[in-house]
């Protein structure tokens, strides 16, 4: 027994030495400036990313380049062995400010990546170690900014810290309370890198007192999603999705080559020249409006008119191509719902130009008038409709993909096209609602054209989370998309309309669905309607896979409905 004992336990250290040596290679391959990092012990180092700027986000006019600040890094783990490093506020030149980047790890030891430190610093385990910090920090007479667990919202666990919104707000607002209770006058520093979807993880107003962002941190080295640009339009691309921020903004180097104060002159011109893309109106925060219940908005996109009987219907959708609507039917389709006692709902594409031909330049032709007559045309028709219209442009602009012509284009381009429609519809047409339509997907903020030309935002709920899956049993439930892409939403002070969701899969799977979907639907306040997709997608987006049918039958969609009317 001894001896099989004995073999167990060499086995076992065998297993676990090999586990750690694949671990120790897995990071090196997809992490190398971190595979030296063994062991993660307690310490201070001067940080590589220099302070380049502080720009007011507000106001980029008020910008310091090269500011006087060192930035120096403190890594913390979980074991108790810590006294404060008072090194770590010696030796700097006097008037100069300093920036720590509090990097709080799990385990000293392998697997640090596979650690959850966020939880642990919820719970208090660091307290001793912050409060110490703190303490010192207290006794300071130069700025000190405090900045946590930077580049939190990048994708890929290059940190282990990334990828949890909820649970890093909830750690961020701890290490806040417990700074501020001890060192009133250090500065808390919400540090995103500034990578697309970083608003997901904004802990609050009430919470962060400066912002930083990187010229592409160090954990976006192994992530292609996102093409890497100059570093005049990275940054700009980057302060262009905190505009719904009013903090002062230092900027720190990266991957990207430094900025020049030409760069920033630049960029005070852009914000002048584009008062649309920004100012108060973004950053001031106010109550949504929350609609009633009895009033919530049924919808449908039927065009093989399975549900036509359904007389609780409230409004029907199209979707038309500018250029072509006449030849594809519109007015025939148009002229039916108007006989009929609902709304309607319009998504105006600028797929294809009047010969039929993908048009990739479609936002630039639109913007310099080249659809102008097929515009009017169609708002001289709309004026004509005797109940509520909702008018819904090129949807989905913020996948990084090109299926539509006007995906992967500038936010401002797209914001500017967007305008360029919404003002000449609310100007053409009396009972006209506009709608804001995203996917719902990372970084959709960046294309948000402004509360004064949006009603509603509407984002996509497809079950459906991967086009290779073909088992509809693995689709996800419409409250968990629901949850994640409302609350991509939350900076933008607007309601919901989900003007396209669907599932696939058998009758009786699709039907469950949807009623767990209306448990969410009827106790989320700030969705005034919903608008279900009943028909297969577009055979030539999925190549050789076979198109999802989202298409459900008369009688489940009535029970649905019944479900979320008293």
């Amino acid at each position: 027994m001894r001896r099989i004992l004995k073999g167990i336990g060499i086995s076992l250290l065998i297993l676990s030495g090999l586990g750690a040596l694949s671990g120790y290679l897995w990071l090196k391959q997809k992490h190398p400036a971190y595979a030296k990092d063994f062991y993660i012990p307690h310490g201070w180092f001067e940080s590589e990313e220099e302070v380049l700027a502080l720009v007011e986000l507000s106001d980029y006019q008020q910008y310091q380049y090269a500011p006087k600040a060192s930035h120096r890094v403190l890594r913390l783990n979980q074991s108790g062995d810590w006294e404060v490093p008072t090194s770590l506020v010696e030796d700097l030149p006097e008037g100069q400010s300093l920036i720590i980047s509090l990097e709080c790890w799990g385990s000293r030891y392998w697997p640090v990546y596979r650690s959850a430190p966020l939880i642990a610093v919820a719970e208090g385990v660091y307290d001793q170690k912050i409060t110490a910090l703190a303490k010192m920090l207290d006794q300071e007479n130069r700025p000190i900014y405090l900045r946590f667990n930077p580049q939190m919202e990048v994708p890929g666990r290059y940190y282990p810290w990334q990828e949890y919104p909820s649970i890093y707000i909830e750690a961020y607002r701890h290490v806040y309370q417990l700074l501020k209770s001890l060192a009133p006058k250090v500065q808390m520093v919400w540090a995103p890198a500034g990578y697309p979807g970083l608003e997901e993880f904004y802990p609050g107003d009430a919470f962060v007192d400066a912002i930083s962002i990187n010229l592409i941190g160090d954990s976006e080295s192994i992530l292609n999603v996102y093409p890497k640009q100059e570093s005049a339009v990275e940054l700009r691309r980057r302060l262009h999705r905190l505009r719904f921020f009013n903090k002062p903004c230092f900027i720190l180097s990266g991957q990207a080559a430094n900025i020049s104060e030409p760069d920033l002159t630049a960029l005070v011109r852009y914000q002048k020249e584009n008062d649309h893309l920004y100012g108060p109106s973004y950053y001031t925060r106010s109550e949504k409006p929350v609609p009633s219940k009895d009033s919530l908005i049924i919808g449908v996109y039927d065009p093989d008119k399975k549900l036509q009987a359904l007389s609780a219907i409230d409004c029907e959708h199209l979707f038309i191509n500018l250029a072509t609507f006449e030849e594809e039917g519109f007015f025939e389709a148009y002229k039916a719902i108007k006989r009929g006692d609902r709304d309607l709902i319009i998504t105006l594409e600028i797929i294809a130009d009047r010969q039929f031909n993908r048009d990739d330049q479609c936002l630039e032709n639109f913007l310099a008038g080249e659809y102008d007559s097929d515009l009017k045309e169609l708002l001289d028709t709309l004026k004509t409709f005797p109940r509520q219209l909702y008018l819904r442009f090129s949807q989905e602009m913020e996948i990084p993909i090109h299926r539509y012509p006007w995906q992967s284009k500038e936010p401002k381009l797209y914001i500017d096209a967007y305008r360029y429609l919404m003002e000449r519809a609310d100007t053409a047409l009396k009972e006209v609602k506009m709608v804001w339509g995203p996917a719902g997907d990372r970084g959709s903020l960046e294309w948000y054209p402004g509360e004064d030309v949006v009603d509603y935002i509407s984002i996509a709920i497809y079950g459906l989370p991967d086009k290779n899956i073909t088992d509809p049993n693995l689709q996800e439930r419409f409250a968990q998309i629901y949850r994640r892409k409302s609350w991509r939403m939350r900076q933008a002070q607007k309601p919901i309309f989900i003007t396209e969701f669907g599932v696939k899969g058998p009758e009786d799977y699709q039907e469950a669905w949807l009623l767990e979907a209306s448990e969410t639907i009827k106790n989320a306040p700030e969705l005034v309607g919903i608008c279900y997709f009943n028909m297969h997608d577009v055979p030539k987006a999925w190549g050789d896979i076979a198109p999802p049918d989202w298409s459900v039958e008369a009688e489940t969609f009535e029970r649905f409905m019944q479900s979320l009317r008293p």
